[in-house]
């Protein structure tokens, strides 16, 4: 069986500072860890996890918390199309190509 790569510092970093915001919009809606995994129909431990910056949640979970409190809009913004400039390189690539 193949070890488990450990988790670059970076992304460890990220995923704590995720878990943090959620933990804080949880508690900015006064509820707790057990009513919020109700509410998103996830396990306690899933919120335990997410909020503690853990490795390995699955993304579709994640969405389902932030759904559950009124955040999923939110996620858009992980993958903003506007500001990835490669994006914006390979639209205008694309339309030169197709002006001729």
């Amino acid at each position: 069986m193949p070890r488990k790569q450990p988790v670059p510092v970076l992304i460890q970093h990220a995923l704590l500072r995720l878990g943090e915001r959620v933990k804080v919009a949880r508690k900015a809606r006064q509820m707790t860890q057990a009513e919020l995994a109700q509410l998103a129909c996830v396990g306690i431990s899933t919120v335990a996890s997410i909020e503690g910056g853990f490795d390995g949640i699955a993304f579709g979970n994640v969405l389902k918390v932030l759904d559950a409190m009124g955040l999923l809009a939110q996620a858009d913004e992980l993958f903003s199309l506007q500001s990835d400039p490669e994006i914006a390189a390979y639209a205008r690539s694309a339309l030169a190509g197709a002006k001729d």
